[in-house]
């Protein structure tokens, strides 16, 4: 089967002439009839980031979330971050965060048929919920209107439907030695057969085109096989993970407690945010530390109660990851790349170099082979060169200029996103980086 060809977003006259249609309920005549147009509720509540995120280049996927929380705490983190496009409430009604055609931070540290940092060619949709648990009949009938419109609109297949259980990995860390899938469990639901036809999806992918390939590896086999119930496994990677349990048929999956055993460990339980300050050990003592304290990771008692925080955390991109906490060497955050171009070393000391700048120096190849703890990298990222008065950013990074996972250093030191940058007020000198 050939791959679907990708559509450019679609212009702003193709919007203004479609937009009547979309959001109003006579415009059943422009989708199939197997599935007419029906009466939703549509809300604005924009983020206050909508205005300055930019237009994707073009739009291939769907990523369906899960909040992990209740209505107004979700829907006040979703606007405060601009982490979604859609979100839809338990009583069905579709609130708009970001405007359909921008780029919103929803699946953060994200990757896809080789594609890293999908949220550049995705629309995001989070459904108030969980991701072991099934949505309201409200919420059904919303999100399947909702994604007829978007389906559409941008020419989408059922195949590229996807969750962020499917696309986001984790990097090597204490407990995975490489790259992996696992990192979310957020939307899984979602990868039902049944589930997806109550949305009128008739299909969804196979299987996990990056782990087939090699560039991931499988971290939690159990969320695997949930995700594509049935098909060939990959071999996964060593870990302390427990066998696996067979695909449970019931859609309410049982919540399994956030206590540390022999069989469950802190990643298990908290993921990506398992040392995160606001990620709580209570140990079987009675005392607590926070995520960033706990030094010895194989040494957590048996019975150590972990307290997450998921609804105050802001969804990372590929982003800076530091020595010392990520990893302890640039090999481990890095591998191969690490002595590249587009690995940028940020030292305590204020230098910046790249993996291939260090490697043709011999003092450079030292700091590589003993790299201080709290440098920071960025990964799979262009050095661009610093703004001048006639070198706007636009002219150093095209289009990504104001992406959120592009960072502007500026020459006190401070650091910014794209989502916090002023392009008025930007200092001659400023450092520009961003993603390949």
């Amino acid at each position: 089967m050939m791959e679907p060809k990708e559509r450019s977003n679609p212009s702003r006259r193709d919007i203004i002439k479609m937009a009547s249609a979309l959001f109003v309920i006579s415009g059943a005549a422009l989708f199939p009839a197997a599935f007419p147009a029906t009466a939703v509720r549509f809300v604005n509540r924009f983020s206050p980031l909508n205005r300055k995120r930019p237009r994707r280049p073009f739009t291939k996927y769907i990523v369906l979330h899960t909040s992990e929380g209740e209505d107004e705490g979700s829907l006040r983190k979703l606007v405060r971050y601009g982490e979604c496009h859609y979100f839809v409430s338990r009583p069905g009604t579709i609130y708009r965060i970001v405007d359909k055609s921008k780029i919103a931070r929803h699946a953060g540290r994200s990757m896809w048929e080789g594609r890293s940092t999908i949220d550049n060619h995705s629309l995001g949709i989070e459904v108030s919920g969980y991701h072991n648990r099934d949505i309201r009949d409200a919420q059904y009938t919303a999100l399947r209107e909702l994604l007829r419109q978007l389906k559409g609109l941008y020419g989408i297949s059922d195949e590229n439907i996807l969750t962020h259980s499917m696309v986001a990995y984790g990097r090597p860390n204490r407990f995975h030695d490489g790259n992996h899938r696992g990192r979310k469990r957020c939307g899984m639901i979602f990868a039902r057969t049944e589930v997806r036809r109550r949305l009128g999806i008739q299909s969804g992918p196979r299987f996990d085109k990056d782990v087939e390939a090699g560039r991931l590896q499988v971290a939690d086999r159990q969320l695997f096989r949930y995700l594509y119930a049935g098909k060939p496994e990959p071999p996964t990677i060593a870990s302390s993970e427990p066998a696996a349990a067979p695909v449970p048929t019931p859609i309410e999956i049982p919540a399994e407690p956030p206590i540390v055993s022999g069989s469950r460990t802190a990643w298990q339980i908290a993921r990506d945010s398992y040392d995160r300050p606001n990620t709580v050990y209570v140990f079987p003592d009675g005392s607590r530390l926070g995520g960033d304290q706990v030094r010895d990771w194989a040494r957590i008692p048996a019975g150590t109660r972990v307290i997450l925080n998921e609804a105050e955390q802001e969804e990372s991109f590929e982003g800076f990851l530091e020595i010392g906490k990520d990893g302890d060497t640039p090999q481990a955050l890095a591998g191969a790349a690490s002595t590249s171009a587009s690995t940028i070393y940020f030292f305590p000391d204020g230098l910046i170099r790249t993996g291939a700048e260090l490697k043709r120096q011999k003092s450079g190849r030292e700091l590589i082979a003993k790299t201080p703890r709290g440098t920071r990298l960025l990964v799979g990222y262009v050095y661009g060169g610093s703004v001048k008065t006639r070198r706007p950013p636009s002219s150093i990074a095209g289009i990504k200029w104001n992406y959120p996972s592009t960072y502007y250093r500026h020459p006190d030191g401070t650091i910014l996103s794209g989502d916090d940058i002023d392009a008025k007020s930007i200092p001659a000198g400023t450092l520009v980086f961003y993603q390949e």
